[in-house]
């Protein structure tokens, strides 16, 4: 088990939390609390037992590297690192892709039907 992975991961959540959905506080427990109102109540309780079982891990100073805990732990960080991110809808990314065909099509009509008339 390497602390630093914990730590990474936490943070990594931690920031998340901060820069994504305006949390406050000082430690994991209470950026959780200061904008659990946002997500499921499963993330919620994902994000509770994180903080749980980084505590555990954080105070426990013996070697965990094939504890359940600490698999649990980078399992249960993933999972909400994922939840968390925010991402582009679908309908976005079909506007989006819709614009630049229509543009790229209209574009191409317009020299289509005036290239004869252009003089170099």
């Amino acid at each position: 088990m390497d602390i630093d992975q914990v730590i990474d991961k936490s943070r990594r959540l931690e920031d998340l939390l901060r820069q994504h959905y305006h949390a406050k506080g000082t430690d994991f427990t209470q950026l959780v609390h200061s904008c659990d109102n946002r997500f499921p109540d499963d993330i919620v309780n994902k994000l509770n037992k994180i903080a749980t079982i980084r505590q555990q891990i954080m105070m426990t100073d013996t070697s965990m590297s094939a504890s359940n805990d600490y698999q649990h732990f980078i399992d249960l960080c993933a999972e909400c690192e994922q939840e968390l991110m925010p991402r582009s809808s679908r309908l976005v990314w079909g506007v989006a892709a819709v614009l630049l065909g229509g543009i790229t099509l209209a574009a191409l009509g317009f020299y289509l039907y005036h290239w004869q008339h252009i003089t170099l």
